[in-house]
């Protein structure tokens, strides 16, 4: 059984989530991670110096919201990769590694990368509407309508940065049940990636449950 939790990277209730996914004893922790990230969470994000513009202003984007939040980005996946290793459980990265992101970003189109630029830069200025709580994970229909608005206004972003990661990292979990046919796998992945991944498992008719914790926190 795959087991999907979404989580918001710039959320305290995510640790709550993570806690609480741990307390059904799971066999195996999958992360949306990869070593670079990983290395550089440990490392206080002191792993990677190079990287576009727009990847740059999207983590300052997020450092902001983390501390308005007092989660900083990450921060949730290596508190679960710390506990998976406290507990003594295999703990898989299966994200695409960042360098092939980055690189896959050169094919996006300047001016679109430029338009999403601007849209970040309008987000320091002003961030949320009052319907959006950054210190909440947000709920499937905003998430969906977040998703909805990235795909049409940048669809190679969208592409690039959602759902070419989808396939990744449901292609990896792909492989880990596979080898373990009767492990409990907890997959710990940001929100806007948990529907698309689990439908792209269970189109390959893989079992997988879209866990939704929030009503106990």
């Amino acid at each position: 059984m795959i087991r999907i939790f979404g989580t918001s990277h710039v959320s305290k209730d995510s640790l709550d989530v993570i806690d609480r996914a741990f307390d059904k004893d799971p066999d195996i922790i999958a992360l949306e991670l990869d070593p670079p990230r990983l290395e550089a969470l440990m490392f206080e994000g002191k792993g990677r110096r190079e990287g576009p513009i727009f990847i740059k202003l999207l983590e300052k984007m997020q450092s902001y919201l983390g501390k308005k939040t007092g989660l900083m980005p990450g921060e949730e996946m290596l508190y679960a990769y710390n506990k998976g290793i406290r507990n003594d459980l295999d703990v898989a990265l299966i994200d695409q590694d960042i360098r092939v992101t980055v690189e896959r970003l050169k094919d996006v189109r300047r001016k679109e990368k430029v338009k999403a630029a601007f849209s970040v830069l309008a987000g320091f200025i002003m961030p949320f509407t009052e319907s959006f709580d950054i210190e909440e994970i947000p709920e499937e229909e905003k998430i969906q309508g977040l998703v909805s608005e990235l795909e049409e206004s940048f669809p190679s972003l969208y592409r690039v940065l959602l759902e070419e990661r989808n396939y990744v990292m449901a292609d990896a979990l792909i492989d880990i049940q596979m080898q373990n046919p009767d492990a409990d796998i907890a997959v710990f992945m940001g929100a806007a990636h948990k529907k698309p991944v689990s439908e792209i498992l269970e189109g390959e008719g893989f079992e997988v449950s879209c866990e939704n914790l929030m009503d106990e926190v």
